[in-house]
C-alpha cells in the first residue's frame, strides 16, 4: 500500500527565504522568461515556477510546485510580486509604446494604412543609369547549340 510523501517543509521554508533579489543568475532568467510572457495575470505563478525550478535544479532537490503552492496559499505569505517584479513589469509596459519593436498585428496596421513600418530602411526603386556594368565573359550556349 502506497502513501503520498508528505512534502519537504524545510525546503518550502528554504525557498521563501532564499535571497532572489542577489541572484544575478536567477534574476536574468527571470527577466528573459518575464519579457517573453509579460501578461501581468500569470505574473504570479510564472515567478512561483521560476523560482521552484532555479531552486530545484540549483541545489539538486525536487520540488512538487502544486505542494509547495497549496502550502504557500495555506500560509497567506505575501504576494511573490514584490518591488523587483513589479518594477520588472511597468519596463515590460513602457517598452510596449511607440518606441518598442511593433508587433505583427500593428505591422498589417501599417501596410494596410500604408505607413513606413520603424527599423526598415526605405530604398528607392530607381536604376543608376550609365553606371550598368558591361559582361566580361562570353556568352553561354545552350544545350540545343553545343555541338
Amino acid at each position: 500500500m502506497a502513501t503520498q510523501a508528505e512534502p519537504d517543509i524545510s525546503t518550502f521554508q528554504q525557498l521563501e527565504s532564499y535571497p532572489w533579489s542577489e541572484d544575478a543568475e536567477f534574476q536574468i532568467g527571470f527577466h528573459a522568461i518575464l519579457e517573453s510572457n509579460p501578461d501581468p495575470q500569470l505574473v504570479e505563478n510564472l515567478t512561483l515556477r521560476a523560482r521552484c525550478f532555479y531552486y530545484s535544479r540549483k541545489h539538486n532537490i525536487p520540488i512538487d510546485f502544486d505542494a509547495y503552492r497549496t502550502w504557500r496559499s495555506r500560509q497567506s505569505l505575501a504576494p511573490v510580486i514584490n518591488g523587483d517584479s513589479s518594477n520588472l513589469l511597468s519596463q515590460l509596459a513602457d517598452r510596449s509604446g511607440s518606441d518598442a519593436t511593433p508587433r505583427p498585428i500593428q505591422i498589417v496596421e501599417l501596410i494596410t494604412k500604408g505607413e513606413p513600418i520603424p527599423g526598415i530602411k526605405e530604398i528607392p526603386d530607381t536604376l543608376l543609369m550609365g553606371q550598368e556594368s558591361t559582361p566580361t565573359a562570353a556568352k553561354r550556349r545552350k544545350p540545343w547549340e553545343k555541338g
